[in-house]
């Protein structure tokens, strides 16, 4: 069953680091890019595009909160641990990797229902049209990119509560993704 799993995770992992990251790192140059080329045609001819603000925002959004798939799946999201350290350095590791566990747990459920609670949102938007405030853009792409990325936070916390679970009963598995990415601040 852990090489079954590990399979799928490399998979979904690739997907997420290579293409999903990728495609949410251009979608934010291209934002960047209208933004300044929106500055640019404002200050220098005078004229604007009535999309190009709406398109900015949301684009860059939308990019940002893919992205958020790609660091939920490196572990490298903001977290307070001052409380599992102190455990640490106790010696608590077993309650350290049961409150890992529970956290893994409870992002899965959060994850798993705002994904599931957006679609209807979605549903609504696509059946009544709904646009950005420029009238031009319509609003469920945006809102997909929101309900899609919740989605892949709550199956990538699915393949890491499973880690979490083994790791309690001693079982190292996905020994190359790592458990937390380090980041000091």
């Amino acid at each position: 069953m852990d090489y079954v799993f590990d399979r799928i995770y490399r998979v979904i992992r690739f997907l997420l680091d290579d293409i999903i990251g990728n495609l949410a790192i251009l979608a934010m140059f291209l934002g960047t890019g209208l933004a300044i080329l929106e500055v640019f045609r404002r200050y220098v001819f005078g004229v604007v595009y009535d999309w190009g603000q709406d398109a900015v925002t949301y684009g860059i959004v939308s990019a940002v909160f893919l992205y958020f798939a790609v660091t939920q799946a490196r572990r490298s999201h903001l977290r307070v641990s001052f409380v599992v350290d102190a455990l640490e350095e106790r010696g608590k590791e077993r309650l350290v990797l049961f409150i890992r566990a529970l956290l893994t747990a409870m992002s899965l459920a959060l994850y798993s229902a705002l994904a599931a609670w957006g679609i209807p949102a979605v549903e609504r938007s696509m059946a009544l049209e709904r646009t950005t405030l420029s009238m031009v853009l319509v609003i469920w792409p945006f809102q997909v990119a929101l309900v899609v990325t919740f989605a892949l936070m709550a199956l990538v916390s699915f393949f890491q509560l499973y880690q979490d679970i083994r790791a309690l009963f001693g079982k190292k598995v996905f020994e190359w993704a790592p458990v937390e990415e380090g980041i000091d601040i």
